[in-house]
């Protein structure tokens, strides 16, 4: 994994924003652990995640254990964050089933193409 993360504090929600490359299963889970970090820095309620500049597998099966890995492996104020994630368009399918899955388990955590979109879902 070659990741950069950075974040910070806006009136309406915490943005965080993410480059680089997540190659497996592994990697996705230390992701989500580095961004769950910064929510944690901040102790905000709404994030926007903005990463269209960031590759991920294409497996949808470790979308699946990823979602399951939140649930068993986080504090349960996770299903409290309302989460928007910005992803590039050639990921929209695996975002979407990563949406599902998630409101599937009880979290607020959507994907979007644009930011404007994420940002318009995230405050309303």
């Amino acid at each position: 994994m070659n990741i950069i993360i950075t974040s910070h504090n806006t009136t309406d929600y915490l943005l965080v924003e993410s480059t680089g490359e997540v190659k497996t299963e592994a990697d996705m889970k230390e992701h989500c652990r580095l961004l769950f970090d910064e929510v944690l820095k901040y102790n905000c309620s709404k994030v926007l995640i903005n990463e269209p500049g960031t590759t991920f597998p294409t497996d949808m099966f470790i979308y699946y254990n990823v979602v399951t890995h939140y649930i068993d492996n986080f504090p349960p104020e996770i299903r409290t964050l309302k989460i928007a994630v910005v992803i590039a368009e050639e990921f929209k399918e695996l975002g979407y089933f990563w949406e599902t899955v998630c409101v599937n388990k009880g979290l607020q955590y959507f994907a979007f193409t644009a930011f404007r979109d994420a940002h318009d879902w995230l405050v309303k």
